[in-house]
């Protein structure tokens, strides 16, 4: 089937009319390379017209431009609430979250905040594996599709086979006429205005959003009192404001905390429950944006699988708020301590129980709990990968695409059009 092109995409290809085109054998013909060696891949696939190469990068200012848009986000409440009611008045009962990358991460998170709160039953899964292996129930379902760009061809794919079996789909994204608005029964679309490659204000913005649609669907149907969708609306709306409160308090020792683990080769994150999501996410985004291997625990795998790794070079960071996994993610720093590996934890402001036995600490605002942790989180490693990327020489606005090697890799891996 015929892909329609994204407009950074059909640009370039316009203004080559007489060259070959980009493709599987060939995926960065020498006019491409030479297009791409002035202006980076990943910054033509934001549309991206400035391009810097010291600090302050993009990724930085857009990181910053975050709790306005997450307040932003929640002005959609009455059109997520409308969702909600579409959807319950069509007799879905069961949700699949499915996207590609960060997507597919807080797909994981959807697929959990929705369990919690709806009652409905739910299940993530990789937009490719959705394709390949999902197997179809007895109830009445939707597919929720997320794609910052709407262009991810595995995830249009996805929202394909989903219409195909006769599913409702739904689209969160952040760009305006994509392929797959086009193709979804049902959009929310929240543009960002993002310039940086890595996705930052296109993930935290859909965070919201997956909130607030748990928090309508669960009041809709009556999971969640009327007192209790109180409080949670009142909660998700300071969120933005936390999040500023954050990156003003904490951007100079999380500058300083990147120069003192500068010399680490690897991260290992750890996190549980609804912030196995962070921890996935958290993981990306120090490798997108400083090229520093990181791998993601759930606490228990930390401490059965983990520990023949740790080294002094070899750092452990949890993302511990007030909850369930607390007792053991304080387990998971005091291993670490134990085999001399530094630990970083991200806590709640006055935490007194794992920030005094760990190597260095990232506070949060609170009070905070456990499930409203993920939008934070996202924002310290967004800001954590960003500081070590300046300090380790690595451009954090590209994800590499600034090097011709790294751009034919993303090429081949996508083909040309595919993001």
């Amino acid at each position: 089937m015929t892909r329609t092109l994204p407009p950074w995409a059909r640009e370039l290809l316009d203004g080559h009319p007489d060259e070959t085109a980009p493709s599987r054998d060939d995926p960065m013909p020498a006019w491409l390379e030479s297009e791409l060696a002035r202006v980076p891949l990943w910054a033509r696939i934001r549309q991206t017209p400035e391009i810097r190469q010291r600090h302050p990068f993009l990724l930085i200012e857009d990181l910053r431009k975050q709790p306005d848009l997450m307040r932003q986000v929640l002005e959609l409440r009455s059109e997520l609430a409308a969702l909600a009611h579409r959807l319950i008045d069509q007799g879905i009962r069961h949700l699949v979250f499915t996207g590609c990358g960060s997507a597919f991460h807080s797909s994981q998170f959807g697929s959990f905040i929705c369990r919690k709160w709806s009652g409905w039953t739910t299940e993530s899964h990789d937009s490719l594996e959705f394709t390949h292996h999902w197997a179809q129930g007895q109830e009445p379902t939707a597919l929720v599709v997320q794609s910052a760009t709407g262009s991810t061809a595995e995830t249009i794919d996805a929202a394909r086979h989903a219409t195909d079996h006769g599913l409702l789909t739904v689209a969160l994204t952040n760009t305006a006429g994509s392929a797959l608005e086009a193709l979804c029964d049902e959009t929310i679309c929240f543009p960002t205005g993002q310039r940086c490659g890595p996705a930052v204000s296109v993930l935290t913005t859909r965070l919201m959003m997956l909130y607030v649609l748990a928090l309508e669907v669960g009041a809709a149907t009556g999971k969640l009192s009327a007192h209790e969708a109180d409080e949670l609306g009142i909660a998700i709306g300071h969120l933005p404001n936390a999040a500023a409160q954050f990156l003003h308090d904490e951007d100079l020792n999380v500058s300083q905390i990147a120069n003192a683990l500068n010399d680490q080769q690897a991260l290992l994150v750890v996190g549980g429950g609804p912030n196995w999501f962070s921890a996935r996410e958290g993981a990306l985004k120090v490798e997108e944006e400083s090229s520093l291997l990181c791998k993601a625990y759930r606490p228990a795998g930390y401490l059965h699988n983990a520990i023949p790794v740790l080294a002094d070079t070899v750092g452990t960071v949890v993302i511990a708020p007030p909850g369930k996994a607390y007792g053991r993610l304080h387990d998971v720093v005091r291993t670490a301590r134990a085999a001399r590996s530094p630990s970083l934890a991200l806590v709640v402001e006055g935490d007194d129980a794992i920030a005094p036995d760990a190597s260095f600490v990232i506070a949060v605002p609170g009070p905070l709990g456990e499930l409203l942790m993920p939008p934070l989180a996202a924002v310290a490693f967004q800001l954590l990968g960003y500081y070590l990327g300046a300090e380790r020489g690595i451009n954090p606005d590209t994800l590499r695409s600034d090097d011709l090697d790294h751009a034919r890799a993303w090429l081949t891996a996508f083909p040309f059009g595919s993001q």
